[in-house]
């Protein structure tokens, strides 16, 4: 009996030793691979451009380094806010790996930039406009800006679209019932 307790015990250590290798080679291997340990689920704003409009206003352009991978996702509030308060809801939400430029604009006043602190507030990183304008790349005259801010122009575009497509849809669908011998409808009387 004294043996097989031995057996079990030395079984139980062997067992031991290789979960505790395994985790010191996966510790390893985090720490040594460039950017994993660091990175992983990191966002950070950055400033792309800014254009002087010539009128005491800026157009900034502005991106972000996204996570290691996937995305991540931050509501409007504490981990994603920005300053003056008018421009709130402008920036995105949905923050994808790499680095990723021009995202959304933001056009600004001379005093907001440099009197009244206007800033990004994303994920623990505040981007300061004033900081950034004087030592950012002015945008070459060749940039596009984006035309919406956060996306939403796209989204009303093709709402719009649908709605128009179901109008002329259900007129076809009451002429073609109409010349079919269907039912008569309103517009069979005028």
């Amino acid at each position: 009996m004294a043996g097989t307790s031995t057996k079990t015990g030395s079984r139980i250590r062997a067992r031991f030793a290789r979960i505790a290798a395994i985790g010191v080679i996966a510790a390893l291997a985090t720490i040594f691979t460039p950017g994993t340990a660091s990175a992983a689920g990191e966002v950070t704003p950055i400033v792309d451009c800014y254009r002087d409009n010539g009128d005491g206003t800026f157009w900034v352009v502005l991106g972000y380094q996204g996570p290691a991978a996937g995305q991540k996702k931050f509501e409007y509030g504490t981990t994603n806010q920005v300053y003056p308060t008018r421009l709130q809801g402008q920036q995105p939400k949905t923050f994808y790996s790499g680095t990723v430029h021009g995202a959304w604009t933001v056009k600004l006043t001379y005093a907001e930039i440099f009197q009244q602190n206007a800033r990004w507030v994303l994920n623990g990183t505040t981007l300061q406009y004033s900081y950034y304008v004087q030592y950012a790349t002015v945008c070459p005259p060749t940039t596009q800006l984006p035309a919406d801010g956060n996306g939403t122009g796209t989204a009303v575009g093709l709402g719009a679209a649908g709605v128009v497509g179901a109008a002329m849809l259900y007129r076809f669908r009451r002429r073609m019932a109409r010349l079919s011998g269907g039912a008569p409808s309103v517009d069979a009387a005028a």
